[in-house]
């Protein structure tokens, strides 16, 4: 098998290898030797499929997160490519989060817009479980909220987005510039902002009362991460306000028969918020 990844690696054909690695788990420790050999374009396809494959299997790939961080030793034009693969790959554990803080966090503070949006993402990832371990840069992802570029300004609010999901209080004064930023983001990644509104809504919900109308009307839209993000937001909010998320009962009754597994049962649960005597299709 060696022979044939190195054929593979060398036609730069990531997709298959990515379809072998689930395979065959075993790859992950030849894809990581040739991590320190590879030139520039491969090493960043192999950091991308490990931080894929890390996001569903990260036993499998905690082993090797310092030796991805070592590249950088060799060729520092690809921090991006490593925070991203770790930001994918390390949120579930505090220890391998605590590894890997100190990089994105030099990262985040870079003179590059580009590098510290893909800082920023990582952290929002890792705060999402961990705030206490990203807490000195939640002023920093505020500050984007302020910035002249659209992208920057997006990418902050995705981040804190994240964060504000298990820790509300942390973008409670921050609410204000989130809407701002939704109103122009892109629906293919608005998820972040849209679930922070339902864990706002959950613990503060008159804060989230007007933006109602605008969280019913992602239910309609045709991007289904859109979708699943508002539904489950609706549904939080509904499970201390069922008031509050009546306007949106017409749609979830229609997104209950969604062919999307998540989606149809994330309706069927907003729906019982609001009417306890729903029954489970």
């Amino acid at each position: 098998m060696a022979t044939e990844l190195e054929n593979l690696l060398s036609e730069r054909r990531f997709g298959l290898i990515s379809e072998r690695l689930y395979d065959d788990p075993d790859l992950v420790n030849d894809l990581v030797a040739h991590l320190d050999t590879a030139d520039g374009a491969t090493q960043v396809g192999i950091l991308t499929i490990l931080g894929r494959y890390g996001f569903d299997h990260p036993e499998r790939v905690y082993p090797h997160v310092e030796a991805m961080m070592k590249v950088l030793d060799k060729n520092s034009s690809l921090k991006s490519d490593v925070a991203c693969a770790l930001g994918n790959l390390v949120f579930n554990s505090r220890d391998k989060s605590a590894e890997v803080m100190p990089m994105l966090r030099e990262l985040f503070h870079d003179k590059d817009s580009f590098l510290r949006q893909d800082a920023a993402s990582a952290i929002g990832n890792i705060g999402f479980n961990f705030p206490d371990l990203v807490k000195d840069e939640v002023a920093g992802l505020k500050a984007m909220l302020d910035s002249q570029d659209e992208d920057e300004r997006e990418t902050g609010a995705q981040a804190l987005g994240k964060i504000g999901i298990n820790s509300p209080e942390v973008i409670e004064d921050i609410f204000s510039k989130l809407v701002l930023v939704l109103e122009h983001a892109k629906e293919a990644s608005c998820g972040g902002i849209i679930s922070a509104f339902g864990a706002l809504g959950y613990n503060y919900p008159e804060m989230v009362r007007e933006e109602i109308p605008r969280l019913v009307g992602y239910l309609s839209s045709a991007n289904p991460v859109a979708v699943k993000n508002a539904v489950m937001a609706l549904g939080i909010i509904g499970m201390t306000q069922p008031d509050l998320i009546e306007p949106a009962l017409p749609d979830l009754h229609r997104l209950s028969d969604s062919p999307d597994r998540d989606i149809r049962l994330n309706a069927m649960v907003a729906m019982s918020k609001s009417e306890p005597g729903e029954t489970s299709k």
